[in-house]
């Protein structure tokens, strides 16, 4: 008890403390040293997939057949064209001249008061534009032509006959006893019943009858079968002269007919065929439209509107014929047996219609861009300082198959002051194509871009030439050999990432010693040796391996370029080389599973491996779900060991409030033994 003192002499937070760390430490350092692992995995991980991307890169810069466009253009006359090469450029000169641009329609509209000025009284309007041909709407159109019905007749010029000579009319001979006059022959042939005086007829005339007045030499024969056309008319002599024959052959009545093979429609399409129109107002097929055209009569009352579409104006000069489900419908001429005009279909590639109140030049411009049928539409204030400074401005696609009309509807307004646009304004511009002369040949194209003209180049048009300019293609392989240097720097550098991360007596800071032993590396370092040994899967004839475009690995696994090697390959297998690394492919994707050579097979491969899917991304994720597990086991080591503190604190208390009693009770029991001690020593 006299050790004790007043208290218990411990320290008993000290204690409580020490008596859980003793607990306490060992787990937790277990756990924390797994963490400090993972995260160093995840490190060497991150390293690794930096490394693969940047030869993803490398690799990338050579898979599409494109990157190899090692043609340099040299153009004596850039302000006139620009020229681009790709893959497929070979070297070589040409002379290029721009004889003209192709153009887009510009039509300008007569002068208007104001953007909100009414057009039309205030009324609905509509608009028809047709871009292009009638093909937009209209597939084809087949027409057989009306033929009037005739009988077929024959004009004979008769030649002087000698005594003895004969002449022969569709099987009516006449022979001459002397000389005959070719008037005399006709006046005879005219009347065959009556004894020639110069002369005897035998025989009968078939399938003709003789005019019964000649004129002059000549004598008219018609056929005896009307409206056809029979074999025409025989005549034979044994004079040296021949009769001439002229023939106006026999026809059959013929009505015309013509046959319309419709075209798919969308909402606002319309198509007009003999001045009935009808305007699709959602997706028509062709059958349907067909359909909705059989039966219909010339003049006839316009029938109900089919539920895709409506009908506006008169069937005129033709009849619709039955439907037979397809997409075909012949329309037959009111007109019998007549060459009538042909039927007009106009197809139109929309029809904007403008309500009440909108007919403005500003809701008209809107309307137009609105229907984005490939014309656009502009309201401009020239600020002339007229009374109509307005003027709307319509613009085409390029080139002539853009070129476009505009028909006009007022309805039942009052066309005032209406919606114009004179062709001679100054600011128009017809529709043009572009040509180009090539080495003396011509070309003709719709646009300014020329991708079809010289092989391999893409040329840009910009202004005509006065001259021939001088084009020389010429090969330069400086910027690929800069590409073949990257895509060794990155190998390395990928390979030596992979060999810092698996020594373990690596000294690199960070990343070294991370993934000593895992086999996922080596895994990677095996794969990553595969993409750059043996044959490509798309080999030239004569270039097949890297080897022999001067790349080469060492027994340490360091590649490195012969740049000579590949100047030689290059130069003389060019098309090989570019084959064994790209396929010959352009923009492949990497799912696709066609054989893509060195580069696009490469990137294939390494896409998997730094994908979501890849062995790096799901190991640095199964290392960082392993500790958020350890982070959560510390978590509750914490917890617990605050408990166990807590409790040991508490037991401690106890026992401190317990040697205080006794304490209490020594000092109370020595008081009393030392009073007991004075009265026996006193």
């Amino acid at each position: 008890m006299t050790s004790l003192g007043a208290g218990s002499g411990v320290d008993v937070a000290s204690l409580a403390q020490s008596l859980v760390n003793a607990e306490k430490l060992p787990k937790e350092n277990e756990l924390n040293t797994k963490i400090s692992k993972n995260e160093a995995r995840v490190s060497g991980y991150s390293a690794v997939m930096f490394m693969m991307t940047e030869l993803k890169t490398a690799f990338t810069a050579l898979k599409d057949r494109n990157n190899f466009n090692a043609i340099s253009a040299s153009n004596s006359n850039s302000s006139a064209f620009s020229v681009t090469t790709s893959a497929t450029a070979v070297t070589g000169n040409h002379e290029v001249e721009v004889l003209r641009l192709a153009k887009s329609q510009r039509t300008v509209s007569s002068g208007l008061s104001s953007a909100t000025a009414s057009l039309n009284g205030g009324k609905a309007m509509t608009l028809s534009l047709q871009v292009g041909d009638a093909s937009a709407v209209t597939r084809s159109v087949t027409t057989r032509q009306g033929v009037t019905a005739a009988t077929e007749a024959a004009v004979v010029d008769f030649k002087d006959l000698a005594a003895g000579e004969d002449v022969e009319v569709a099987g009516l001979k006449y022979t001459a006893t002397q000389p005959t006059t070719a008037a005399e022959l006709a006046a005879a042939f005219a009347d065959p019943t009556a004894v020639p005086a110069n002369g005897a007829f035998t025989g009968s005339l078939s399938g003709f009858t003789a005019s019964a007045t000649p004129s002059g030499t000549t004598l008219s024969f018609t056929s005896t079968t009307a409206n056809t056309n029979v074999t025409d008319l025989a005549v034979a002599t044994s004079s040296a002269q021949v009769p001439g024959v002229t023939t106006s052959q026999g026809a059959s009545a013929v009505n015309e007919m013509t046959t319309v093979t419709f075209k798919d429609m969308t909402a606002g399409q319309s198509i007009t065929v003999g001045g009935l129109k009808y305007t699709s107002t959602g997706v028509t097929t062709a059958a349907q439209v067909a359909a909705a055209f059989a039966g219909l009569q010339a003049g006839a009352t316009t029938p109900a509107n089919p539920l895709t579409g409506a009908f506006t104006g008169t069937l005129t000069g033709f009849n619709a014929g039955v439907s037979d489900g397809s997409a075909n419908m012949w329309f037959s001429s009111t007109t019998s047996g007549s060459n009538v005009t042909d039927l007009p279909i106009f197809g139109a590639a929309a029809d904007i219609s403008l309500a009440d109140g909108k007919d403005t030049p500003q809701e008209i411009v809107s309307a137009i861009n609105a229907a984005k049928i490939g014309v656009t539409a502009q309201l401009v204030n020239t600020g002339d300082g007229s009374d109509t400074p307005y003027q709307i401005i319509l613009s085409g696609p390029v080139g002539t198959t853009g070129a476009f009309t505009l028909n006009t509807d007022y309805g039942v307004g009052t066309s005032s002051p209406g919606l114009t646009f004179p062709g001679g304004h100054s600011a128009n511009q017809t529709a043009t194509d572009a040509l180009i002369k090539v080495d003396g040949i011509s070309y003709t194209r719709s646009s300014n871009e020329l991708t079809d003209v010289i092989s391999g180049l893409t040329l840009n048009l910009k202004s005509t030439t006065s001259s021939a300019a001088t084009l020389d293609l010429t090969r330069d392989n400086a910027l690929l050999k800069e590409k073949f240097t990257a895509l060794v720097a990155a190998y390395n550098d990928a390979d030596s990432i992979m060999t810092e991360v698996a020594n373990p007596n690596s000294t690199l800071e960070t990343y070294g010693a991370t993934l000593v032993g895992d086999s996922t590396v080596r895994s990677l370092r095996q794969q990553m040796r595969a993409m750059v040994s043996g044959i490509s899967s798309t080999p030239g004839d004569s270039i097949k391996s890297l080897a022999q475009m001067g790349i080469n690995i060492d027994q340490k696994g360091v590649m490195s370029l012969d740049e000579t090697k590949l100047d030689t390959a290059l130069s003389d297998n060019y098309a090989d080389v570019v084959k064994s690394f790209t396929g010959g492919y352009n923009n492949l994707g990497v799912y696709s599973t066609l054989s893509a050579g060195f580069a696009g097979d490469a990137v294939k491969k390494i896409t998997n491996i730094i994908g979501s899917k890849g062995a790096l991304t799901t190991n640095s994720a199964t290392a960082n779900s392993q500790n958020t597990k350890y982070k959560a086991e510390l978590e509750k080591l914490n917890i617990r060991m605050e408990s166990l503190l807590t409790r040991y604190t508490k037991q401690f208390g106890v026992m401190e409030s317990l040697v205080g009693q006794v304490n209490s009770q020594k000092t109370s029991l020595k008081s009393s033994f030392e009073g007991l001690m004075a009265m026996y020593t006193k």
